[in-house]
């Protein structure tokens, strides 16, 4: 008989009733873990179905001369699969191996130092948009994003010289006549400019959610780690938010060991 695992929203198996046992006595699946037979209708906890096993590890064959340090068993074809530590080695907390499939490598730079770099650098910023929006566009190239992208931020940036020009300009021209502009005129511009940034904002923001949904569709069909992208952190924090999610996934490409999305 075959079991599941479920944990928070995802499920893992099919494994053995000895695989449970296994995994239970080497810490990867806890006896509070819930659980379930292709017969059954409800999820129970493990203990229910293997009873109390000893914490103590299981022998294992030696450990094969690889680099890798996790390795997938064959029972679990699926993408995900708890850790399997080799003996006398503590899994990460929470982490997974995830089957390994051939693709690119995301930009690999600590979210907390794009935010920090871009603080003090405002163009450090703008470049790692680009870096990031060039990543995406390499693994679905088919998406359209990058020209809303690239049109609402080319909007702002006219807008927001246009506007700066204008402002000097105004002034100039009222030292020349000692004052007295027309109020209308000065409405009119702030209006039209409003306007035209509020188009490039919009333009922009629908390049990243179409981003957003490029890196959701790739990463849940063809390297299938079950990505999941808030639509509330996209919209505030997209920048690091999505620099989170690469750093996650180029150290798994790196090592393996897929860490929880958190």
């Amino acid at each position: 008989m075959k079991y599941y695992i479920k944990r928070d929203l995802n499920e893992y198996g099919p494994y053995t009733l000895a695989e449970l046992q296994r995994y239970v006595a080497q810490g990867n699946i806890s006896l509070n873990d819930l659980t379930r037979s292709d017969g059954m209708t409800e999820w129970v906890p493990v203990s229910q179905v293997i009873g109390n096993v000893p914490a103590a590890p299981s022998p294992q064959p030696a450990v094969p001369a690889t680099p890798a340090t996790y390795a997938a068993t064959p029972a679990q074809p699926a993408a995900m699969q708890p850790a399997i530590r080799q003996p006398g080695m503590a899994p990460p907390q929470g982490a997974y191996v995830a089957q390994a499939v051939p693709g690119p490598v995301p930009p690999d730079f600590h979210w907390a130092l794009v935010l920090v770099i871009g603080f003090f650098c405002g163009i450090f910023q703008i470049v790692w948009m680009f870096i990031e929006a060039t990543f995406v566009k390499k693994i679905r190239p088919q998406s359209n994003f990058m020209t809303f992208f690239v049109s609402g931020l080319v909007i702002l940036m006219v807008c927001g010289v246009a506007l700066y020009v204008s402002m000097i300009a105004f002034a100039v021209s009222q030292g020349k006549s000692g004052g007295g502009g027309d109020p209308g005129v000065v409405g009119a511009v702030a209006l039209l400019f409003g306007m035209g940034y509020l188009v490039g904002v919009v333009l922009a923001y629908v390049g990243v959610f179409k981003m957003r949904s490029a890196l959701v569709e790739y990463y849940n069909t063809v390297e299938p780690i079950n990505l999941r992208l808030s639509g509330v952190m996209t919209f505030f924090f997209w920048l690091w938010y999505f620099q989170y999610h690469f750093s996650r996934i180029a150290q798994w490409k790196k090592t393996g060991i897929l860490q929880p999305q958190g």
